[in-house]
Order: structure tokens, then C-alpha cells, then sequence
């Protein structure tokens, strides 16, 4: 069998197609018999076989997947006999020993596929076999690590875990100790496998709390003793011997990060080792750094190539990315508790608070590779540099820790920086002088990390002059002596770039003549043709910064050619860079509001749909076309918007209407959401050509369309238009002479019909309550129809997304004069459901599925309509009211008490409810809006970060916001919902538009109206609330008292 198998596998190598393909099919055919993977096994280890051959049984990986066991995915059959599985697991195991590394590798894929689905089941003696490999030969030890790593990856029980803590680690810890017989990559491997065993500790710590601090008080101790040991050897020393000693270090402040957030009892005490062993990591191999990656001299050596194992644990082995996890980690440990003894001497900053900073600048200057890039690819600049998308990368690492020391230590953070910079300024002007081709560089990082923390820096220039202090920060120092000399370095384009950016972040400190004087070295350069494209670059985002920091009447004198210059760029550009030109056109007429008016936003507005019609496909690029669409239909002229719709509406009609294809399918949604984007932040009346054009085409294509976009997008659209003018929809009629409220209504038919998609109807109920709104005698006759079909649908209903849409109808009815009637009419209804074949009226399922799915409720104005209507009802004096039983509380048992309910213990075990009485569900929700909304938008509430006292909830700094609450109540949420500093809803768009403000009910102040809702009832004792108290949790019962005691 061998034989047969081995004759493929060489022909599956022959140059001629159709032998290898027939070899491929031979080679299928022969895995359908027990003896075929058991052949390939044998055939992986047969040392006079041709290497070549045996890497090709890499395809025993596959074999063990399609053949092993139905529980995997590409299973196919036959099934690998129990016999012929007991023959090959010893032999992959040996193969992890072989002494040639592809074949460990490939041995290593294989039997890591093996236990996924074998241990400890079928293959209980894996783990010893594994441990017994450890402390064999150096080949051994990389094949069974491999396995290992793989292995631990998998989600273990509780169970599984205990000989991985007992057994394995310890024997991993010794090959981390041991660098004579290992490579750097194995042991950083190791340290991968312990810091993936933490993350399974982590998974069950809230379960078993005592076992996992067991395991902890065993592992910690060793490991992070090792982890000194390593660290307090020279990094230079050793990463000149061996490159890929730079990934160990990586490891282990990956490691530091993990027990810093999941852990922080056993890091947290050792902080005053690791932080000061973190800068002479850093320090110590700054010489390499600068070598290998910053200088640009002729003999400037690339960065070596790993040997062994690439891409095991990294893609590369990069001092940058060691940087970037030495930060990473320091970001938070310098906000623990810990700190200030380490970084401070009194209300100084110590030398290690300045060895940090110092760090940061030397580590984020531009490298060599930067350079190549950036001047080859204007959009890598981009990402590089763009302060919004925050790309990965050392630089904003690195500005996330000096930002992250200022929020902590203001005074003492911005006194070094100040030094430093300086320091750099001087430094720079002494190595130009000498020659020194990288002169520049480390100037250029400073003023980026002045940049990059501009927003502190002004705050506190800000309190320095509401305080009547001197400056802590000189950066009128910079403005004079620096920047200015700057603006024309173009010998050097990205400090020249640099010089214009830190002009725009620090613009609101410039006197109104400074300021302009700077705006119009910007747009010389964009008119310039010898500026590099990374110079043009920056001054475009000096453009879009300047927009954020300046008054409109600096920008008024020079914004018209600004946009004669940007504008042009358009068609020229793409991805990133596009980006940043259509996001810095916006900022300009946002800013200057009288840029653009009827005649104008025709240039502006065809140029920027012909850049939609190029990038339909790119979801970046139409979300920005979107919003900018937006600002121009919002502008105070009043004829901008009439004139954008005039010239894009019918293009948009027209693309809505145009059948698809594979290349074009996602296109109307497109062009439906931006047609939306001329209508969502105006208010009426709308144009008619609009209704009869864009309107219509929607409505004609929501028909029959099953493209969940744009009937999503589509349901938007015409609820848009229902609330910002719905008369026109009623003044429009179609050949048959039906209006637009007709064509809808029929629509809606399709929306409700059972067989019709929940996710694409998520918004139908909204459509209807704005019709209910907006034409509520036209929707009159049709009213008993409609809402017997939104119950009807509600029967049938799963999303809660779409259960919720459905009742906020409802809940809006409730709300208003015709609650009793509303109540009469769906009382009258009557279904059998389809789960037990009960009658229920049409009250019960509406209220119960209110108050099943009243949290799902999304929307300031949605949460609004339901609090409205459910006070409504719970003020009412309705029997029929107190008959409908809903949901209440999970009833807590054995089952679930101090117990994580998963997916998938819930689906086994499902959590019991008690059955109440609508008016008490309904007081219940009422008393969990007062008390619970109001802290949705972050006033006073507490961080989710509740440590067990086990894992160093007492390290954290308990001003520190980013680890803990200020101990905020329930009572200062509603005194500061009383006191109107909130609404008790989140800020949405819903918040700003100008429709629903001018609505009623948005002039209502709903914690007050909930207030009084709940002291009538108490005082009156409506619907005998006395006694529904007793069914009250102790958090309801405390939230009353505090209601009826707050004056």
C-alpha cells in the first residue's frame, strides 16, 4: 500500500498537468481504504524515502480532517477505523523527532488536528507524551512545542486545564531556562503557551475562583522570576548574538499586558522592577534601532531575517514591534497604584518618568522604511499619520502612554516634555551642523508627540490662563524659533509636512494674523508644483485641523481657493488620501457656511456623486459622500438644497431603478442611502421633484426587491419623507390615481406578511408610527386592517429587533388621546397561537411582547414613545389591563446562582420567569427607567471594571476613571434627571433632528412626567400599587423611596 501511495505522491510532482491531476484523483481514491492514511503516515517518517516525497505528506493534515471524525467540519467519508487511529498517533507522534524540521512541522499540523478532536477522550495519554518530548532532544522539543502551542489554543474545562498547570508548564518552564539547548523562538514559544493558559484561567475565574487563584499562587511566582531574570540580562548584548532574542522580550510584555488586565494581583507588586526594566530594555538596544532602522547612510544594514520558524509567533521579529508591546503594556501600569513611587520623586517627575518620555521620542521617530514607503505610497502616509483612524503602530502607541502619564500627572509629565523637546530642538541643530543626514528626524518626532498630545496640552495652556499662570508648556517658544524656519525645509518633506501639522493643532493659540498667515503657507503649497506629494499631504491636513481650531473669518478670505484646489484633486486620488481631500472639503464649507450657494453646489455637488459613482463599492468612501451630502443639504442657504436635489435626484432615480447585476447588486442600496442623505438633517417641505422622482423609485423597487439593503434603507427613506413632508407624499398620485400613502400601505402588506425576512423589516414599525403621526386621518379606514396585521406578525416574530419595531405603534397609540379606544380595538382581536394553540386577544401578545422586549428599544425618541405609553397604561383604571400576565423576574435557583449563563447552558437549562400582572411589569420597568436611563449617557456611572478582591481590585487608583467609578447612586442619577442635566437617553440622531424636537413629546421632560406618574399612583394608591410593592426587588424599592422622598 505504501508503495501505491508513494507512486502518487511523486506524480502529484510531475510538470504535466493532467498526470498530476490523475494522481490527485488516484490519491482520493486510495484514502477511501483504512491501510491510505496509515500509508501516508508511515510514508511521513520513512527515512529512505526522498525528503521531497515525505513533505508532500503534509497531506495527512488533510487526511485527518476530511476522515478522522464527523465531528469535523470537511468530513467526508469512510470513517478511519479505531484500529488503523491507534496505529497512526504513534507515528506522528515520533515524527515530531525527526531531524529534519519540515517533516517535525508537518508531523507537528497533523497530530495537533488529532487532538483537537482525540484528547483526552480517545487519546488520554497525549499530554504525558507530549511532556515526556520536553525533555528529550532539541528536535523533539521543537516538534512537541508546536503541538503544545496549538494545543493550548483550544478551549480546555476546568479539567483539562489542571494537568496543563501541573504538568505541562512546568516542563515548558524549563526549556524557557534553558538557552543552551533551545532556540530563542522555542523558548519565546513557551512563554506564548503560559500566556495562553492565563487566558484560559481568565474564562473560568468568575466559576471557580479557588481553583483558579490556586493555579495562580503556583504559577506566578516561577514564572515571573524567570521573566526578571531574562529581562535583567543585556537586550543589546543578547540580540547581537541572536536576532530573535528580541521576540522573547516581545512575549513576555505581551504576558504583562494579559496579568495587568486579568490578573493585576501578582503583576502589580512587582511594577517597580518591570517599568524601569521596560526603558533599559528599550535604552539598550536604541543603538540597533538606530542603526537598522533610522540611519539613511550608505552602509545602513537592513534588519536581519529570522532563521528559524518564521511566523510562528510573529510575522517578523521587529524591535518596532517590541516597542509597541513595551508601551502597550506601560499605557496602563503607569495609572495603577504603584506608580507614583515609581515615576515621581514628591510632585517631580523622576528619571524614569523622563527615561519613558525620552523613549518615546527616540522610538517613534520616521524609520528608513517609513521614508521608502511614504514617498512610493501617499495613502500608507495617510493611514500612517492620520490621528482619527489611530492605525496600529509605534507612534500611536507611543502617544497613548504619554497621553495616558498627562491625564495622570499633568504638571510633572508636560515640565519634562517641555525639557525634552528643547533638548531635541538644540540636538537637531548641532547634528545639522555637522553633517549628519538624519538630523531632522529626531526633531520631527518631537513635534509629532507634541501634536499627538495637543488636546491635553491646550487644556492645560487653557487652565494656565484661566488661572493667571505662566505657560507650563512654552509653545510660542516653537512658533517663534522653530516652525517658521520649517515651512520651507524642503530638503527634508516630512519635517517641512511635519512643521505645517503642529501649526493647525496648536491654530487656536495663533493670533487671527498668525493663523491666516499659516493657512495661506498651506495653500501655497497645495497651488505649488515642486512640493513633494508627502508635504501636499500634510498641508491638506493642515487644511481639515485648522477647520476645527479656527474662527470662520480666517478661513473666509482663502476658502474658495481651497476649494478650487482640493476640488480638481478628486478624480486623481484614491483610498486614503481620497479620504482626507473629500473630508477636508466638507470641513471648509462646514466652517465657512457662505462658500457655497445655488450656483456653486453644482460644481461641488457633480464632482463629488461622479467620485460615488467611481466608489460604490468602497463602504468608506460613500459613508463620507453620505455625511458630506448631508452638510451641503443642511447649509443656510436656502436654495443649496433645492439646486443638490435638482441636479442628483434624478441621477439617483435612475440608478435606484437600473436592474443589476452580480457587479452591480449592491448599488440601489447605495444610492438609496444616499438619497436619504439629502433629506435626514433638513426639515420640510420637501422638494416635489424629489417625492417624484427619488420616492417613487424607491417605492416602485421595494415592490419586489429581497436585497435586505435596501429595503432596510428603503423603509428609511420613506419614513424620512413621511415626517419632513407628508403632505406631498398625499398630494402625489400614481397612473391609477392612488397617493403615496396608498402606495405605501400596500407595502406595508409585504413588510408584515409572515414570509417576509425580520431583519429586513426592522424599521417597518417606525414607518408606521410616523404615519400614524403625520397622516392619521388619511391612515383612519385602514387603521382596524393594519393593526390586526402588526399582531398578527407579532405571533410569529424571533428577532428582537424586529419585535421591538413592531410595538412601538402601539406604545406611540398608547400615548396618546386614543389609549382606550386603541386598547378596545385590539381586545377585540382574537388568534390561537401557533405554539400550544391558546387564544389569546390581541392586548395579551401586544403587552406581552412589549414588556419581553421593551430593553431592545433603541433611539431617543423610540425609548421616549415607549416610556410615554407605558405610564400611560399603568395610570389607567383597566381590568383588562390587570388580566394580562407577562414575564417578570428570572427566577434564582440552584441552577444559575453565582453561575455564567452561556449560549450554551442556557439552551440545556434554560432560566425560569415568574408570571405577573401587566401593571406590575409595568411599574417595574417605569422604576428601571428612572433609576437606569439617565446613566446611558456616563453621568456618574460606575465603570464595569468590578475586580473580585482576589485579582487586585486594591492596585487600581480609585480617581482613575479608566478603573473605577466615582460611587455614583441611583439617587444622583435621578436628582440629575430632576435637575434637567440629562433626558435619560443617550445622545443619538434622534436627539438632533428637527422634527421630532419640535414635537410634543420631545418637549416633555420625561423624568419628571415618570416622577409624578409614580407619587400619584403611590399617593392615590392606583391599581393598589401598595400592594404590588411587596413584589419589588430591594434596587426597585430603594429607586422609590428615592422618587417619593426627592424633593
Amino acid at each position: 500500500m505504501e508503495g501505491q501511495v508513494l507512486a502518487c505522491l511523486q506524480a502529484t510532482l510531475n510538470p504535466d498537468e493532467a498526470t498530476r491531476k490523475h494522481a490527485e484523483e488516484q490519491l482520493k481514491q486510495l484514502f477511501l481504504v483504512p491501510e491510505g492514511g496509515l500509508s501516508l503516515a508511515r510514508i511521513l517518517l520513512a527515512q529512505d524515502v526522498d525528503l521531497s516525497q515525505r513533505q508532500i505528506s503534509v497531506l495527512l493534515q488533510q487526511y485527518v480532517n476530511q476522515h478522522w471524525t464527523p465531528a469535523s467540519s470537511s468530513f467526508q467519508k469512510p470513517i478511519t477505523p479505531i484500529e488503523a487511529k491507534a496505529q497512526i498517533r504513534p507515528i506522528i507522534l515520533s515524527g515530531l523527532s525527526d531531524p529534519q524540521r519540515k517533516i517535525r512541522l508537518a508531523a507537528a499540523f497533523a497530530l495537533s488536528t488529532v487532538a483537537r478532536y482525540d484528547w483526552p477522550d480517545d487519546y488520554p495519554d497525549l499530554l504525558s507524551q507530549l511532556v515526556g518530548l520536553l525533555s528529550g532532544s532539541s528536535n523533539s522539543v521543537h516538534g512537541a512545542m508546536r503541538v503544545i502551542s496549538d494545543f493550548v489554543r483550544n478551549d480546555l474545562s476546568e479539567d483539562q486545564l489542571l494537568p496543563v498547570v501541573e504538568n505541562l508548564l512546568p516542563a515548558v518552564l524549563n526549556i524557557l531556562g534553558d538557552p543552551e539547548h533551545h532556540s530563542a523562538t522555542t523558548r519565546a514559544q513557551t512563554i506564548s503557551v503560559f500566556r495562553q493558559t492565563l487566558r484560559m484561567l481568565e474564562t473560568v475565574k468568575d466559576e471557580h475562583p479557588a481553583s483558579v487563584k490556586s493555579a495562580m499562587d503556583q504559577l506566578s511566582p516561577v514564572w515571573l522570576n524567570a521573566f526578571t531574570q531574562l529581562l535583567s540580562i543585556d537586550a543589546s548584548e543578547e540580540v547581537r548574538k541572536n536576532w530573535e532574542e528580541i521576540s522573547l522580550r516581545s512575549e513576555i510584555f505581551r504576558t504583562f499586558s494579559l496579568l495587568h488586565n486579568a490578573f493585576p494581583k501578582y503583576l502589580h507588586p512587582h511594577l517597580s522592577t518591570y517599568i524601569p526594566l521596560s526603558i533599559t530594555n528599550l535604552r539598550s538596544l536604541l543603538p540597533l534601532f538606530q542603526t537598522f532602522y533610522l540611519s539613511n547612510a550608505e552602509d545602513a544594514p537592513e534588519p536581519p531575517s529570522p532563521t528559524s520558524d518564521v511566523g510562528m509567533l510573529d510575522p517578523k521579529i521587529d524591535i518596532t514591534d517590541l516597542a509597541c508591546s513595551i508601551f502597550d503594556f506601560l499605557t496602563p501600569a503607569v495609572r495603577t497604584k504603584n506608580a507614583p513611587g515609581i515615576l515621581l520623586n514628591g510632585e517631580q517627575g523622576n528619571e524614569v518618568m523622563q527615561g519613558i518620555i525620552d523613549i518615546v521620542i527616540e522610538y517613534t521617530q520616521i524609520t528608513r522604511e517609513n521614508e521608502e514607503e511614504w514617498m512610493e505610497d501617499p495613502n500608507a502616509f495617510v493611514i500612517d499619520e492620520d490621528d482619527e483612524t489611530e492605525q496600529y503602530g509605534i507612534r500611536t502607541t507611543g502617544y497613548d502612554l504619554i497621553g495616558s502619564m498627562m491625564d495622570k500627572w499633568r504638571q510633572p509629565v508636560t515640565s519634562i516634555l517641555q525639557s525634552k523637546v528643547q533638548q531635541r530642538v538644540q540636538e537637531s541643530a548641532g547634528a545639522r551642523s555637522s553633517g549628519n543626514p538624519d538630523w531632522w528626524k529626531p526633531l520631527e518626532s518631537a513635534l509629532s508627540l507634541v501634536g499627538g498630545v495637543s488636546d491635553d496640552l491646550r487644556d492645560i495652556l487653557d487652565d494656565d490662563e484661566a488661572d493667571g499662570k505662566q505657560p507650563s508648556f512654552d509653545v510660542q517658544f516653537l512658533f517663534d524659533q522653530v516652525i517658521p524656519g520649517l515651512l520651507s525645509q524642503s530638503d527634508t518633506p516630512f519635517l517641512q509636512g511635519r512643521a505645517f501639522v503642529f501649526a493647525s493643532q496648536f491654530a487656536s493659540l495663533l493670533s487671527e494674523n498668525l493663523a491666516g498667515q499659516y493657512l495661506g503657507a498651506a495653500v501655497h503649497v497645495l497651488e505649488s508644483r515642486e512640493v513633494s506629494v508627502p508635504v501636499k499631504i500634510s498641508a491638506v491636513k493642515t487644511i481639515k485641523n485648522f477647520c476645527r481650531h479656527i474662527a470662520p473669518e480666517i478661513m473666509q478670505p482663502q476658502s474658495r481657493q481651497i476649494l478650487s484646489l482640493l476640488l480638481p484633486l478628486l478624480p486623481e486620488i484614491s483610498s486614503e488620501t481620497l479620504y482626507l481631500v473629500l473630508e477636508t472639503i466638507r470641513a471648509v464649507f462646514a466652517l465657512d457656511t457662505n462658500l457655497i450657494n445655488e450656483e456653486s453646489v453644482v460644481e461641488v455637488g457633480s464632482r463629488i456623486y461622479d467620485v460615488w459613482v467611481k466608489y460604490t463599492d468602497d463602504p468608506i468612501t460613500t459613508a463620507i459622500i453620505e455625511e458630506t451630502f448631508e452638510s451641503l443639504a443642511s447649509l443656510p442657504n436656502p436654495s443649496v438644497a433645492p439646486a443638490l436635489v435638482r441636479l442628483i435626484g434624478p441621477k439617483l432615480a435612475e440608478v435606484i431603478s437600473t436592474p443589476v447585476d452580480d457587479d452591480t447588486v449592491h448599488i440601489p442600496g447605495e444610492a438609496v442611502q444616499l438619497a436619504n442623505s439629502l433629506i435626514r438633517t433638513r426639515g420640510g417641505p420637501l422638494e416635489p421633484g424629489l417625492i417624484g422622482s427619488v420616492t417613487v423609485a424607491v417605492m416602485n423597487i421595494l415592490r419586489s426587491t429581497d436585497d435586505m439593503d435596501v429595503i432596510q434603507h428603503g423603509m428609511i427613506h420613506l419614513t424620512l419623507v413621511v415626517r419632513k413632508d407628508c403632505d406631498k407624499l398625499i398630494q402625489w398620485h400614481d397612473a391609477e390615481g392612488n397617493n403615496g400613502i396608498h402606495s405605501i400601505f400596500h407595502l406595508l402588506s409585504r413588510f408584515l406578511a409572515p414570509t417576509f425576512s425580520e431583519s429586513g423589516g426592522i424599521f417597518v414599525g417606525e414607518l408606521i408610527m410616523h404615519l400614524f403621526r403625520k397622516a392619521g386621518s388619511v391612515m383612519a379606514p385602514v387603521l382596524p386592517d393594519l393593526l390586526r396585521a402588526i399582531v398578527g406578525r407579532l405571533i410569529t416574530a424571533q428577532l428582537p429587533s424586529f419585535i421591538q419595531t413592531l410595538v412601538l405603534p402601539f406604545a406611540y397609540l398608547f400615548g396618546t388621546e386614543y389609549t382606550s379606544s386603541t386598547i378596545d380595538l385590539i381586545s377585540s382581536f382574537e388568534y390561537t397561537l401557533p405554539s400550544d394553540g391558546t387564544r389569546k386577544t390581541g392586548l395579551d401578545i401586544v403587552l406581552s411582547s412589549w414588556c419581553e422586549h421593551s430593553d431592545t428599544i433603541t433611539g431617543s425618541w423610540n425609548i421616549r414613545v415607549s416610556d410615554l405609553g407605558l405610564s400611560k397604561l399603568f395610570s389607567m383604571q383597566d381590568e383588562r389591563l390587570n388580566g394580562v400576565i407577562v414575564k417578570g423576574d428570572m427566577i434564582i435557583d440552584e441552577r444559575n446562582r453565582n453561575t455564567i449563563m452561556t449560549r450554551s447552558r442556557t439552551k440545556t437549562t434554560p432560566n425560569q420567569y415568574t408570571q405577573i400582572p401587566f401593571p406590575l411589569k409595568a411599574f417595574k420597568l417605569i422604576l428601571k427607567d428612572v433609576q437606569s436611563e439617565p446613566g446611558s449617557k456616563g453621568k456618574g456611572k460606575k465603570s464595569d471594571y468590578d475586580i473580585e478582591e482576589d485579582d487586585g481590585d486594591e492596585d487600581w487608583d480609585d480617581d482613575d476613571l479608566l478603573a473605577g467609578g466615582d460611587g455614583a447612586g441611583e439617587f444622583d442619577f435621578l436628582s440629575s434627571w430632576l435637575d434637567g442635566k440629562g433626558d435619560g437617553n443617550e445622545n443619538d440622531a434622534q436627539d438632533d433632528d428637527e422634527d421630532l424636537i419640535s414635537d410634543p413629546l420631545a418637549q416633555l421632560d420625561m423624568g419628571q412626567h415618570l416622577t409624578d406618574i409614580l407619587r400619584q399612583a403611590y399617593t392615590k394608591n392606583s391599581n393598589n400599587i401598595h400592594s404590588m410593592i411587596d413584589n419589588l426587588t430591594d434596587v426597585e424599592k430603594k429607586t422609590l423611596r428615592d422618587v417619593l422622598t426627592l424633593s
